[in-house]
């Protein structure tokens, strides 16, 4: 797990002076174990590691022996069936390392980009052929793992993360109003709105080629696209659920589970615990729960003690991680900085924190992501299923309803949820083809929601203190598995992933699986009513609050945020925090009310 940046130059053209060492360090906190470099005539590479397989040989970047044209790559991931590709399609190149990412290299020096949809794993890589000066930029299927282009007048400039990307360009432009109303109204923004016009993010599974640095080819691995029947057998999700649990356990480091306590996170302990017996594995299962404070201030259901009994069960060692108002105080303007690709998500809030608590401990954490996208957990599937009077997840959120974008911001963004809208299931397709249309529902959200907004989540916070974030429900293969099961095993009796309930029901019965579905959610609304009175005025004098909606309606929301104005006054507050930090330069670290005071 790294960061990775650079650039593909035109004919004749030059990078920015400094380009490379801005890249450099404004990725430091991906890969604080070390860096590397490449640069010729027709391309410039930077790479940060992170140590996680091959601790003594895997720094990079790699260079192909010269029988393969002495051909470079970086990258950034873990390709968790490298050994089998190496025996299969490698034999005889000349391997440096025993690290994963190299495989990478002598997969496309001996069999050319096609190779590529065979990897298994989350990756971002750049590929350079220093005889041709041609490149080739790719990202995993699913988009776990981040890459960001700007097609810029000397070629093609690329980076991990966009603010790596803006300080080495030496970008300053201001965002894009409507994907500030998207991120507020929805809490985060489609492939095809970026944040900054000349920035955007290569698409899940997109391989792009490029020539004298521009763009000249482009196709995409979609795994999904099979659909083969898979079976419903509690058997066969256990046999696929281990094979990528197994997998997902690479690594020459320690290893950690984020624990809520919920369905996935305990389907994932489960299959922990049954491999370690399975190889007689002494090692510790080390888990991590948050737990919020303001829960038990206003009467409300402290779930740690069900995660601790479960984990105990398990043979797991419990770590409880307190969060509460002054952490959200102290964390928010970190958590804008981390998502420079902005997420509004308010788990990003209790992410940060117990990624600040793992890496003493663990570079490597295992998270539930993916779950109800692939086995259709949310309600909102269920929903989307009626015959009569589906709700769709394209429906416009609180703040357009409310009215509070821009007249022009508002047709924008309604036009937008409207095409959306258009491509949900229709009712005959709801009646006739049941196993269509849940297809239809999660494909949207696998294609949109889940990298843009939780895989951005998980990638930013983890990576901001140096772990390596990993997600077994989103897999090449258990995906695909998911993704394929007919709607019964879904869906039914009002309720969702009924395969891994099953499942869990019968291997982990104290975690009652099919008990009301309990949510993550954050009491961030409580805590900053508590500081409304601070921080209303100081939201609504924003400038990029202003280019979005009134000042007084800012403010509003702000005052509001007790109950159920929460998630959008929070929102409203990422925003700005955001603004303020990735747009006019003011110091996260200060307390909340002196980064939106700070002036450009």
């Amino acid at each position: 797990m790294c960061g990775i940046g650079g650039y593909f130059l035109k004919t004749g053209a030059s990078a920015p002076a400094g380009f490379l060492d801005r890249m450099e360090a404004a990725l430091a906190h991906r890969g604080p174990d070390g860096s590397g470099r490449f640069t010729d005539d027709g391309a410039g590479l930077v790479h940060t590691r992170l140590s996680i397989v091959d601790l003594a040989n895997g720094a990079q970047p790699f260079i192909a022996p010269p029988d393969c044209g002495g051909k470079v790559l970086i990258a950034n991931g873990e390709i968790y069936n490298h050994s089998a590709l190496r025996a299969e399609l490698c034999q005889g190149y000349g391997f440096t390392s025993g690290s994963d990412c190299e495989t990478v290299l002598a997969l496309w020096a001996r069999h050319g980009t096609d190779i590529l949809n065979r990897l298994r794993g989350m990756y971002a890589a750049a590929l350079y052929d220093p005889a041709t000066s041609d490149g080739v930029l790719v990202r995993d299927p699913f988009g776990i793992k981040p890459l960001y282009i700007a097609e810029t007048g000397y070629g093609i400039a690329f980076a991990s993360e966009i603010a790596a990307l803006r300080a080495a360009m030496g970008e300053t432009g201001d965002p894009d109003p409507l994907h500030a109303a998207c991120i507020i109204d929805r809490q985060h923004a489609p492939d095809d709105l970026p944040a900054f016009a000349d920035i955007r993010r290569v698409a899940p599974g997109e391989t792009l080629v490029i020539r004298d640095g521009r763009i000249t080819g482009r196709h995409c691995d979609s795994p999904l696209d099979d659909r083969s029947a898979a079976s419903s057998d509690p058997g066969a999700f256990q046999t696929a659920l281990h094979d990528s649990v197994s997998a997902h356990l690479m690594a020459d480091v320690p290893l950690g589970l984020f624990f809520s306590g919920g369905v996935d996170s305990s389907a994932i302990l489960a299959a922990l615990a049954d491999l370690r017996a399975r190889d007689g594995s002494g090692e510790p299962i080390l888990t991590y729960t948050v737990r919020f404070d303001a829960r038990l201030d206003r009467g409300g259901d402290d779930e740690t003690d069900v995660a601790r009994g479960l984990a105990a069960a398990e043979g797991a060692d419990f770590v409880d991680v307190p969060y509460g108002k002054a952490d959200f105080l102290a964390d928010a303007g970190l958590a804008a900085l981390a998502c420079d690709d902005p997420a509004a998500d308010y788990a990003i809030l209790p992410t940060l924190h117990l990624a600040r608590r793992a890496a003493g401990d663990v570079k490597v954490i295992l998270s539930g992501e993916g779950g109800d996208e692939f086995f259709a957990g949310y309600g909102r599937y269920r929903a989307g299923m009626r015959p009569v009077g589906a709700k769709f997840p394209t429906r416009p959120g609180a703040a357009l309803r409310a009215g509070l974008f821009r007249n022009d911001l508002a047709s924008q963004l309604a036009a937008r949820y409207r095409k959306s809208a258009a491509a949900m299931p229709s009712m005959m397709t709801r009646l006739t083809d049941r196993d269509g249309a849940l297809a239809a529902l999660q494909r949207h959200d696998i294609e949109d929601w889940l990298p843009n907004d939780l895989l951005i989540k998980l990638d930013r916070c983890l990576m901001r203190h140096g772990v390596e974030g990993r997600t077994p429900f989103v897999d090449r293969k258990m995906s695909a598995y998911g993704f394929a099961l007919p709607v019964t095993a879904k869906i039914g009796n009002g309720d969702g992933k009924r395969l891994v309930k099953s499942w869990l029901a019968e291997r982990m019965p104290g975690c009652r699986p099919f008990a009301r579905k309990r949510g993550f959610t954050v009491p961030v609304g409580s805590w900053i009513a508590g500081e409304a009175q601070v921080l209303g005025p100081l939201v609504a004098s924003q400038p990029g609050i202003a280019a979005v909606m009134r000042p007084e309606d800012a403010r509003s929301v702000i005052e509001n945020a007790d109950g159920r104005g929460g998630l959008l006054a929070w929102r409203v507050l990422f925003y700005a925090l955001w603004h303020q930090i990735h747009r006019r330069g003011a110091d996260p670290r200060q307390p909340l009310a002196d980064i939106l005071a700070e002036q450009a």
